[in-house]
């Protein structure tokens, strides 16, 4: 496989590559970054008998107008059912809660206790991982703490048992500089631009058309889409150069753009949202395979597609 680089962004030009200096500093930081989150997180074995689903970026707010995930929740609960009826393991995979516009995490606790709810049965099921995030604490990124009395972590590693292949999950903010490393003026920002865009109705929706079509924004001219999903993208990019070279199959959420590769390319998975209006992504593993899935409404129906499954021992 040849190397990655910027170039691959495309964009028409309007996506400039960085400086190399820069590009050369971001590497560095990101590889210092993940490493660490590797080596902190949680060893779990598993089969090809054991299902997980990784849902990531909810954001649960206070169930005001800045709550992003709100108009969401009852098509997440049918989701949550539904898991836990099939009995997968549920794994949240950063920014389940919205803690940089929200100083409380009981204002949360209380707009959300459905949802809370379902977390304490998975809990208790013993099918239960909360990833940190990046808006998951208002305080230093490499804290842990816990979430209504549920434990979390920074990253998990999935090992199979028979074949010895793993799966490193992640949220992926260890490669924004922004979130990670000045994440104390991303958080002053979230607090007062963003609530205030988002109180008058601007809202950077991501939509997935159709695998392999890429990503746009809804509501805002091409080429500002692309404009504003360029850091994404290189975000995407950075975990990626990091994971080809170990073949280190890795799942992601932060940059809220779904992504699963083609057998032989990085193996950099990506969740996705819950905050698309109307619909959810996230990924499946089960019996051996790995998907991306989306959850819509049809009618008053919580309808479940797949919209990319392969093997999990092709990207190994």
């Amino acid at each position: 496989m040849g190397a990655l680089d910027e170039s691959m962004l495309g964009g028409g030009g309007l996506i400039r590559p960085l400086p190399r200096l820069v590009r050369e500093s971001w590497r560095v930081a990101v590889d210092q970054r993940l490493r660490w989150a590797y080596q902190a997180a949680a060893r779990i074995p598993f089969d090809d008998a054991d299902r997980f689903v990784f849902f990531s970026d909810l954001h649960r707010g206070d169930n005001r107008r800045t709550d992003a995930f709100a108009p969401n929740k009852p098509l997440f609960l049918r989701a949550m059912r539904h898991y836990y009826d099939t009995g997968y393991t549920y794994v949240e995979v950063g920014d389940g809660d919205e803690l940089w516009q929200n100083r409380r995490f009981a204002d949360i606790r209380r707009a959300h206790a459905a949802v809370f709810d379902w977390l304490h049965r998975f809990h208790d099921a013993g099918r239960l991982y909360l990833i940190l995030g990046n808006h998951d604490s208002g305080r230093r990124l490499t804290d842990t703490r816990l979430k209504d009395g549920l434990r979390t972590c920074h990253a998990l590693l999935l090992q199979h048992r028979g074949s010895g292949r793993a799966l490193f999950v992640v949220h992926g903010h260890q490669a924004d500089m922004l979130s990670d490393r000045t994440w104390g003026m991303a958080r002053f920002a979230a607090r007062t631009l963003w609530r205030c865009l988002f109180a008058v109705g601007f809202q950077k929706w991501h939509y997935i058309s159709a695998p392999g079509e890429g990503h746009h924004l809804v509501h805002v001219p091409g080429w500002l889409s692309r404009r504003i999903l360029a850091q994404p993208r290189r975000i995407a990019l950075r975990i990626e150069e990091w994971v080809a070279p170990r073949r280190l199959p890795v799942i992601c959420g932060h940059t809220h753009l779904t992504a699963f590769p083609q057998p032989g390319a990085a193996p950099y998975f990506n969740t996705g949202s819950c905050i698309n209006p109307g619909f959810l992504t996230g990924i499946e593993l089960a019996d051996g395979q790995i998907s991306l899935v989306k959850w819509t409404w049809v009618g008053e129906t919580a309808v479940r597609s797949v919209l990319q499954t392969a093997p999990l021992a092709a990207f190994a």
